[in-house]
């Protein structure tokens, strides 16, 4: 990847939240999912996404990590809680990294994160980095209307 993939990370935030961005332009955020190395190009755009997500998640804690334990309370669109271990692989590994992020457990969420993206004709990987995509850029748009900062890289 000639690009870190925080840029890339950025590129594809910056489409997300409505950008004016051509995302297939010549520098395509989207040529993380093309090439020969894309597996390795895709797990790093990952790896930076979920990191940014679980430091803007962190500033809505009230008292020092070390008093803490994060879990998440996951719900569908009609307000009904969802079991971690009744969603495709994929999703539950990237819930799951998420998880160990927050927990300051990154070994683990380099682990979840391989298992996100798993070879699996059954799932897309597309449908992964969407579902991160859309957690962060909610957690900046919750970071905005809170006044909290954002990673500086994603500005």
């Amino acid at each position: 990847m000639t690009e870190h993939p925080r840029g890339v990370a950025r590129k594809l935030v910056a489409v997300t939240r409505g950008g004016n961005m051509n995302p297939g332009g010549s520098e395509s955020a989207l040529d993380v999912l093309s090439g020969p190395d894309h597996h390795d190009r895709l797990a790093a755009v990952l790896r930076e996404l979920v990191t940014a997500t679980a430091d803007m998640m962190l500033c809505r804690a009230e008292t020092p990590l070390a008093d803490k334990a994060f879990v998440l309370d996951l719900r569908d669109e009609e307000g009904e809680p969802v079991v971690v271990d009744d969603l495709d692989p994929p999703v539950r590994a990237l819930v799951r990294a998420l998880l160990a992020e927050l927990n300051g457990r990154p070994e683990d969420a380099e682990f979840q994160l391989e298992l996100a993206l798993r070879d699996d004709p059954r799932f897309d990987p597309v449908d992964v980095l969407v579902l991160c995509l859309l957690w962060t850029v909610g957690s900046i748009e919750w970071c905005e209307q809170h006044d909290a900062p954002t990673p500086g890289w994603l500005a």
